[in-house]
């Protein structure tokens, strides 16, 4: 009985640590919008000087994010990935880059149709990541109660460590 508890107890803990970074907020704000079974997100962080790959530390960021869950991402300016167990989750085309922002077109995988983007938007001392007409594969029904406090919480966990880490140096 004691192993099983002792077992469980360390189980609790391991999910508690996997999850801690998904849930910090610190100083971020989202915003979601649900139309015609595509999805609008924003998540917004104050920040006075961003970097300049924040796609590339992004992408690479969600192996740290996920890895206990088994994500992994791959991660190129032609194409970029997101994988649990070698499946494509989401896959994302080239990177464009505009004046103030970075954008990914969202690609087929697993859990995303194709179509939709992801951008990264430096405007006014704060850093936005915006997700764009994005259309799961699941139902919205199911999409809002698995996979969008996902979304949220990660772009959140997100911004709050490139807040953080603007102070101290970035490392994904």
């Amino acid at each position: 009985m004691i192993p099983w508890l002792a077992g469980g107890g360390a189980l609790l803990l391991w999910l508690a640590w996997t999850a801690a970074p998904w849930f910090r907020r610190k100083g971020t704000t989202d915003h979601t919008e649900i139309r015609a079974g595509s999805v609008l997100s924003i998540q917004e962080v104050a920040l006075a000087d961003p970097p300049e790959n924040i796609a590339e530390l992004y992408v690479k960021r969600l192996r740290r994010l996920g890895g206990y869950l088994g994500l992994q991402s791959w991660w190129s300016e032609q194409s970029s990935s997101v994988r649990c167990l070698f499946v494509p989750l989401v896959r994302f085309g080239s990177l464009r880059r505009e004046d103030d922002r970075e954008i990914l077109t969202v690609g087929n995988g697993l859990l995303s149709r194709r179509g939709g983007t992801l951008s990264f938007v430096r405007k006014g001392g704060k850093v936005r990541i915006e997700l764009r007409g994005f259309r799961p594969r699941m139902t919205m029904f199911f999409y809002q109660a698995l996979q969008l406090p996902l979304h949220k919480a990660i772009g959140r966990s997100f911004l709050a460590w490139l807040a953080r880490g603007s102070r101290a140096g970035l490392k994904p």
